[in-house]
This record gives structure tokens, C-alpha cells and sequence, in this order.
């Protein structure tokens, strides 16, 4: 997942050098970056409830490129797109904690279990 969230950066980062603000294939690359990352949102299945406003903003992205209200339209894919990145990241940083979470009680069993047999080493090695 990283890997492809990496990707759609490195295609936003390119599309931001072009310097396409405004023109027809700028609204088209935007459009086509907000769905890319819609895609990687269906693909990982995060909340709907999450990502609604962004989805939202991109169809009305769509509707005011038909409208021919170009940067208005950019400017709405490009903040959907963040939108679902956000949320992209949050899921991430979700996973580590509940990951990070799992590895904290499993050194604390470790730990524990070394206090154990610590225990049982010193009484044998008394005896």
C-alpha cells in the first residue's frame, strides 16, 4: 500500500513541475490522479463514511469541468484527491498503532516470561 501511496504522490509531484494549472490536460491529469487514489481506497476497502466528501468533491470536480469552469474543477479534484490521501494516511497510522499496539504486549509477555524463568533459574541454581 505504501508503495502505491508513493506512486500517486510522485505522479502529483509531476504533475505539479509541469506547471498544467488551468488547462484542459491539467483538470484531466487532476481528475485522473483523484481517481487513481479512489481506487487504491476501494482496493484497501477503507470506510465509506470517510472518504464520502472526498468522492463527493470529485464528481462535483467532474460536473464543473463539463460546466467548462476548468481551475474551479482542478482546484476541487486536486483537494479531493488530498482528502482521500488524508485518509489513506490515517488508515496507516491506524494499522501501526493497533501494530505497534500488539508488539508492546508481546514484549511484555517476553518480559514477564524472562522475570519467570529468571526466578526458576536463581532457586535451581541455590539448590
Amino acid at each position: 500500500m505504501k508503495a502505491k501511496i508513493f506512486a500517486c504522490s510522485l505522479m502529483l509531484a509531476l504533475a505539479a513541475l509541469t506547471g498544467c494549472s488551468g488547462s484542459q490536460s491539467g483538470i484531466n491529469r487532476s481528475l485522473g490522479q483523484a481517481d487513481a487514489t479512489r481506487s487504491l481506497i476501494n482496493e484497501n476497502k477503507l470506510d465509506a463514511g470517510i472518504t464520502s466528501n472526498s468522492y463527493s468533491k470529485l464528481v462535483q470536480a467532474k460536473a464543473l469541468k463539463d460546466d467548462g469552469k476548468i481551475e474551479e474543477a482542478q482546484a476541487l479534484a486536486e483537494q479531493s484527491e488530498l482528502d482521500m490521501r488524508l485518509a489513506i494516511a490515517k488508515s496507516e497510522n491506524e494499522m501501526a498503532k493497533n501494530e505497534d499496539k500488539k508488539l508492546e504486549e508481546a514484549l511484555r509477555a517476553d518480559e514477564e516470561r524472562k522475570v519467570l524463568y529468571q526466578s526458576i533459574l536463581e532457586k535451581e541454581t541455590k539448590k
